[in-house]
């Protein structure tokens, strides 16, 4: 039998989620051990690391706690069409062959398409995420033009930005502010995980890049938010963040949780960071932060 800790070291999930995950959708039913401790048996261990990985590929845990061992088993073991990925795998490259050759509308149409196929976290993590690193990688080696870049990051933006304005318009929940600190300008990873948060009914407050933690603060306070979402890309600005992110939290009331994200978020695991803030480190652990919040 094992402890919640060690269970949450062997799939992991944090206690916090292992225990949201069984007092909100029963995945599990450990046992008590003399002393009145939560243990779990090999069997627990198994179905929570089967349904972590089936998170991590875009299901929600609502759908998938009611199913069966056999039924996840089966799920994971799919080929890989069904499971989405080679679905979007074919639109990545769909995109990439319009794009070096000057295709917009052939780009537009792909786009289009795996937007109306695909549900927004499958969508992100197996098309934009993977197309957006690939576009990188081919103009740093020269494959793509600087004009070919720019045609896919503004196709990219400018649906993302649309699927954030129409989830927004019926949201309900909770207040979410979207920026980024002084220096930081890169906004397609944040602007993706904005819209994802729009996708379960969060209303979001999308500022942009380049803000002073000062006015983040006033506007989160302004609105009421109960969360200010960070994204981190350029690696040369982390030595400032932990002043920064300091700064922020001091300026926010009690209780504002401040998450962190992006490629250089990673960074400052061993950075003395407030209380409030969390490091995400990628789209799946932000999605389930955000199923946490919606009960």
């Amino acid at each position: 039998m094992y402890s919640i800790k060690a269970v949450a070291r062997a799939t992991g999930l944090t206690v916090e989620t292992l225990r949201a995950w069984e007092r909100r959708y029963g995945v599990v039913s450990p046992v008590r051990d003399a002393a009145g401790r939560r243990v779990y048996g090999p069997e627990d261990v198994l179905r929570l690391r089967r349904l972590r990985e089936a998170t991590e590929r875009g299901h929600p845990i609502s759908r998938l706690a009611p199913l069966s061992d056999e039924r996840l088993t089966t799920l994971l073991a799919a080929p890989v069409d069904e499971r989405g990925q080679g679905i979007g795998q074919a639109f990545v490259e769909r995109i990439l062959v319009a794009a070096s050759q000057f295709q917009t509308a052939e780009c537009e149409q792909a786009m289009t398409l795996a937007v109306a196929m695909l549900p927004p976290q499958s969508l992100v993590s197996d098309v934009l995420q993977p197309l957006l690193l690939e576009v990188g990688n081919r103009w740093h080696r020269g494959e793509l033009a600087i004009s070919q870049e720019r045609l896919v990051s503004k196709i990219v933006s400018r649906h993302v930005r649309l699927m954030l304005y129409s989830f927004d318009r019926t949201a309900s929940r909770e207040a979410v502010v979207f920026a980024t600190l002084p220096g930081e300008r890169h906004e397609l990873g944040l602007l993706m995980s904005a819209m994802l948060c729009a996708s379960r009914g969060f209303k979001v407050h999308y500022l942009g890049t380049d803000l002073p933690a000062e006015e983040i603060a006033r506007f989160a306070k302004e609105v009421g938010a109960s969360v200010v979402a960070l994204s981190v890309v350029l690696r040369n600005q982390v030595s400032e963040l932990p002043a920064q992110v300091a700064s922020l939290a001091g300026a926010l009331p009690e209780g504002t949780a401040i998450w962190i994200g992006g490629a250089g978020a990673s960074l400052l695991a061993d950075q003395r960071l407030p209380e409030s803030c969390e490091l995400l480190s990628n789209s799946a652990e932000l999605d389930q932060r955000l199923e946490l919040r919606s009960h």
